[in-house]
């Protein structure tokens, strides 16, 4: 038996097809087929279309966003001058202090400096801020006790203030007492971080608060002023 023949008799209930009625089939066949349509052929190039707006209007918003994005420092702060950026980085100093003073020390000293009569002394027009900057930090670092004379009028108690009680970094100093000292109409020096830190070396072995008559002996030419 031929090939033809052998594969038309595994066909289902061994029909026997002429090879014109094969033929025929597969003319019938290629008419079902369906080719693809033009919109099939132009849904990617739709698709790559609104794909690309999307990149276009996101890189618009991206060059206009803030300067997070960015590379490269904004303009404005590389032209600026030297006085400029020194003032510029004595406000971000200022800035870092007041949030210090608002967290630890104007509970007693109050927001507006102005302290609690009799008890706790003012910082605003304060001979002991405006004095040596050493004099304010030395009282950061050790704390306070005794009686203390502040615009002509007494403070203090019995008991020590210790300021000292809860850690703080000598930057934290420095920068917390050049924001007093510039506060309220107060326009003293700032306090450098350096300067704190010896401090805190020169008096490493001291174990008791400063006394204020003593503190204030020590820097009299600077309260004098």
């Amino acid at each position: 038996m031929s090939d033809d023949s052998t594969h038309r008799g595994n066909l289902p209930n061994d029909k026997e097809f002429s090879d014109e009625e094969i033929v025929k089939s597969h003319v019938e066949l290629s008419k079902n087929k369906h080719e693809p349509t033009a919109n099939f052929l132009l849904a990617p190039l739709v698709f790559v279309f609104v794909f690309g707006c999307l990149i276009f209007v996101c890189s618009i918003q991206l060059s206009h966003s803030t300067n997070s994005f960015q590379l490269h420092p904004p303009v404005e702060l590389i032209e600026l001058t030297v006085e400029e950026k020194e003032t510029l980085r004595l406000d971000r100093k200022i800035s870092s202090g007041e949030k210090i003073f608002a967290a630890r020390c104007a509970s007693c000293h109050q927001a507006n400096g102005l302290g609690i009569e009799g008890q706790f002394p003012p910082l605003a027009g304060s001979e002991w801020v405006s004095a040596d900057p050493a004099v304010i930090a030395n009282v950061i670092l050790k704390g306070l006790k005794g009686e203390i004379m502040v615009k002509g009028k007494k403070y203090g108690t019995s008991a020590a203030v210790n300021m000292a009680a809860v850690p703080i970094t000598d930057r934290e100093i420095a920068n917390v007492s050049t924001y007093v000292r510039q506060a309220w109409g107060n326009s003293s020096t700032e306090v450098l971080e350096d300067e704190v830190s010896r401090l805190r070396d020169e008096s490493s072995d001291m174990q008791d608060q400063w006394i204020g008559s003593e503190l204030r002996k020590m820097f009299s030419d600077s309260f004098s002023q």
